[in-house]
Formats: structure tokens, sequence, C-alpha cells
């Protein structure tokens, strides 16, 4: 089998793992019905803090009605909330509320539990080789 196979077919077993992961401690939780969109949405109004519907577009470089969309509906479904700006009451804030943040938060663990199941069986080496690798391939 080809290298190129190889990290194909592994990269595919990892995408599988964390679906399953992630499928099984959502619906534990309740948390079902999050779209993968909806859960960057999420993950990026948490690192951002307080951003504003100009802030996520710019981010994921789409129009501001198409952020609106996805927030109105994750408004609805309780995970985020809006507040007008004090400065400025043309501008809202978005803000994860207790569910959004404990959304992120159990989507963390997932994340640390499927770390773990990749480096349970390498030596100390092999996951510094592993993390310098992962580097080289994610930089910019």
């Amino acid at each position: 089998m080809s290298e190129r196979k190889v990290v194909l077919d592994t990269v595919e077993m990892i995408s599988e793992l964390m679906g399953e992961l992630e499928s099984k401690a959502f619906e534990q939780e309740g948390f079902s019905e999050i779209t993968m969109r909806q859960m960057y949405y999420l993950e990026t109004i948490g690192r951002l803090g307080r951003p504003t519907f100009g802030d996520l577009a710019e981010h994921f470089q789409v129009t501001p009605p198409s952020v609106s969309g996805i927030t109105k509906k994750l408004i609805r479904l309780g995970y985020v909330s809006k507040e007008q700006s004090p400065e400025d009451g043309r501008v809202y804030n978005l803000l994860l509320t207790e569910t959004g943040r404990r959304f992120n938060q159990l989507h963390g663990e997932v994340h640390q539990v499927l770390a773990q199941r990749i480096i349970q069986n390498l030596t100390a080496q092999e996951i510094d080789e592993l993390a310098d690798l992962l580097a080289k391939i994610t930089a910019p």
C-alpha cells in the first residue's frame, strides 16, 4: 500500500472516530441538534469572547447575512445570546449562554479523549515527532 493511501486511510479513520466520539457525547448531553457549522460558530464565539456579527463574518470570510442566519438558529436553540453594545446601539455582541459554554467544554473534552487515544501507545519520542509533524502540517 502506498504511503499516500496509508495517510488517507488514517485521516479517514481519525475523522470517523472523532465523529463517533462527538455524536455519542453530544447525544448523552442533549446536544444532538448541533450541525458541524454551528459547532464551528460556537467555538469561534467562545474563542473571540464577545464578537459582533461583523467579526464573525470577517473570521469566516462570509457575508453578514450568512452569519445572521446561523447565529439566529443558535440563539433559538439557547446556545448564544446577543447583547446591544453600550457604545453603539446599532451593534450587537454575541455571547455564549451557559448551554453554549457547556457544549464547548464537552467538545474540548472529546478532543482530549481523541488525542489520548492517538498517543496512548506511542513513546515520548514518538509523541514529540508526531507533534512536530502535526505542527508542520498545520502551519500557515
